[in-house]
């Protein structure tokens, strides 16, 4: 089994901050799933917060990669170092893959969650159409295991959690969501936890770059889902091309299904990422930490 050693800190004594952003003091995702994805560098956020923060974590890599990340990066999984597959986790016939572990982080890029190869002609949608893996990711979520999904991999929540969230597009349609445009977003913390996290009042301004067009816009959630962060951003609709600007948008949310808790953004760690948006990110480790 292939594991991230730089990643398992189990660190008797908390680090200090550096200054460069708001301190955690400790972290714990026991026994951890991490798979890769070609635009999303999870497991550099991880070692970033790993720097100045305790962690606990026993951190397996699948490799979900299409055709390997797309930005530079300082991550040592490189694709021909890892040796479990994104399939050998969520295609068990049972969830004896995902109920090894207590925390799985699912990337965006990773393969098997799209319609076509970044809109190409080959087809990319054996994970998200296989009933056993939004089964075995249900399951496991009720079990008590937490996950974490940032942009594509919405298509797992659509139809694992069909009722909590509303996304543009066609509820069956693979990709219809994918309609945000690229460029900077005024988004505002309207959780409290965030913004005490952040030393900034509840409401206040943050800036989000979103570098590429085409990721996932949810338009509403229900009572049961936590927002962190809103924004008003822009949108092609699927139906008439039309550029739409939606308000409000839920760009970070969490919801506890079952035992577990589940944590989305609809940005990730990538080239482009503000200040902001990632200490936006590093609270949302947090949600998904057992301490």
């Amino acid at each position: 089994m292939k594991h991230l050693i730089v990643l398992l800190l189990v660190l008797s004594t908390p680090l200090m901050g550096c200054g460069d952003g708001p301190e955690l003091r400790r972290l714990n995702f026991g026994r951890t799933a991490l798979v890769t994805g070609d635009f999303d560098t999870v497991e550099q956020l991880i070692q970033e917060v790993g720097n100045t923060t305790t962690i606990e974590a026993d951190i397996s890599i699948f490799d979900g990669y299409v055709d390997g990340p797309h930005f530079e990066t300082e991550d040592v999984s490189q694709p021909d170092q890892l040796t479990l597959e994104v399939e050998d986790l969520l295609r068990a016939d049972t969830t004896a893959g995902l109920a090894q572990f207590k925390t799985a982080f699912l990337s965006c890029g990773m393969r098997g969650v799209s319609h076509h190869v970044y809109n190409g002609v080959s087809e990319d949608n054996h994970l998200v159409d296989d009933p056993t893996v939004i089964e075995n990711l249900v399951s496991a979520a009720n079990s008590g295991v937490n996950l974490y999904f940032s942009d594509w991999t919405y298509e797992f929540i659509e139809r694992g959690w069909p009722d909590l969230v509303e996304w543009v597009g066609e509820e069956d349609d693979l990709d219809a969501a994918q309609r945000g445009q690229a460029g900077p977003v005024t988004a505002r913390v309207v959780h409290e936890g965030l913004a005490a996290f952040m030393e900034i009042p509840p409401s206040s301004e943050i800036e989000i770059i979103f570098n590429q067009g085409g990721w996932a816009v949810p338009m509403e959630v229900s009572e049961e889902v936590d927002v962190l962060v809103r924004g008003d951003i822009v949108y092609d609709d699927p139906l008439s091309g039309e550029y739409k600007v939606l308000t409000d948008a839920p760009l970070v949310f969490t919801f506890q299904a079952g035992g577990g808790k589940v944590v989305y953004t609809a940005f990730h760690n990538e080239a482009q990422i503000t200040d902001d948006a990632r200490d936006v990110l590093r609270f949302s480790l947090t949600q998904l930490s057992s301490i």
